[in-house]
C-alpha cells in the first residue's frame, strides 16, 4: 500500500499500478474485502508544460501574435479532465492584459478543445481589451 488518506467516512488506501493489456495490475499483491468500492484515477499524460506550448500555438495560429496562454487549471469532468489556460494580450511597452479568454487542452490526448467561434472572441475581446475574470479556487 503507497498511501492511506483519512476521510470522512473512513480510510481510503491508493495503490499504484500500471494498466497492462487493458487490465489494471498493482505493484504489489492486495487482497481486499468483498464488495469494496474501488475508484480508479488516471494521471494526466499531458504535463502543464506541454499543455501551455500546445495553448500558445493555437492562439499564435488562430487568433494572433500578441497574445499569451498562462495561468493554468487543472479541471476533471466526468468524462475527461482539462488544462485550462487563461489568454493574456501582451507587448512590449506593458503587462500582460487579461484574460480575454481561455484555452482548454485535453489532459489525456492533448488535443486544443477550442474552434473558429472561440478564436474571434478572444481576438474580438483583445481587440476592446474586455478582460473576464480569472476562475476562483475552490
Amino acid at each position: 500500500m503507497d498511501t492511506t488518506i483519512e476521510a470522512p467516512t473512513g480510510s481510503l488506501a491508493a495503490y499504484t499500478g500500471f494498466v497492462r493489456e487493458g487490465h489494471i495490475q498493482l505493484a504489489e499483491k492486495v487482497t481486499l474485502p468483498e464488495g469494496s468500492l474501488v475508484y480508479v484515477l488516471i494521471p494526466p499524460v499531458i504535463d502543464v508544460a506541454v499543455a501551455q506550448r500546445k495553448a500558445n500555438r493555437w492562439l499564435l495560429d488562430h487568433v494572433g501574435t500578441m497574445l499569451r496562454a498562462d495561468h493554468p487549471v487543472f479541471l476533471r469532468f466526468p468524462t475527461h479532465t482539462v488544462w485550462r489556460f487563461a489568454a493574456f494580450v501582451t507587448a512590449a511597452t506593458h503587462a500582460p492584459i487579461g484574460p480575454v479568454g481561455y484555452v482548454d487542452i485535453d489532459a489525456t490526448t492533448g488535443v486544443v478543445l477550442a474552434n473558429t467561434h472561440l478564436a474571434e472572441e478572444i481576438a474580438a475581446r483583445g481587440e476592446r481589451l474586455e478582460c473576464i475574470p480569472l476562475p476562483t479556487d475552490n
